[in-house]
């Protein structure tokens, strides 16, 4: 359920800050859409001079990544969603209720 919620309670949030200002937050993962419309999630992100740096895991391991800020037209950070966590809660209840109902069906009259 943890892991669920790790993933279905998060969303990209699209800042509207420039990069510079944001990584004065220092997210853990930051997601990188180039002027080009390519994108990269960097890991553990940090800005050095005009160039954004990071990693991005590799099957061989981790690789660093430099991004100048000039090719850069948009970033988004992962933060909490309200509705992903509704939608799993109803989701998580309806398959428990349907589990329920299976289990009154299946259970033949002598089990009452």
């Amino acid at each position: 359920m943890t892991m669920l919620c790790g993933s279905a309670c998060q969303a990209w949030r699209t800042e509207r800050i420039a990069p510079e200002s944001l990584l004065t937050r220092h997210p853990t993962k930051l997601r990188v859409i180039h002027t080009d419309g390519t994108q990269i999630v960097l890991e553990h992100p940090v800005l050095r001079g005009d160039t954004l740096l990071g990693t991005r895991p590799r099957w061989t391991g981790q690789d660093e990544v430099r991004v100048p800020l000039t090719h850069v037209r948009q970033v988004a950070t992962r933060g909490f969603s309200a509705g992903r966590t509704i939608g799993l809660g109803v989701g998580v209840a309806a398959l428990a209720f349907g589990a329920f109902l299976i289990g009154v069906v299946a259970c033949d009259p002598g089990c009452h």
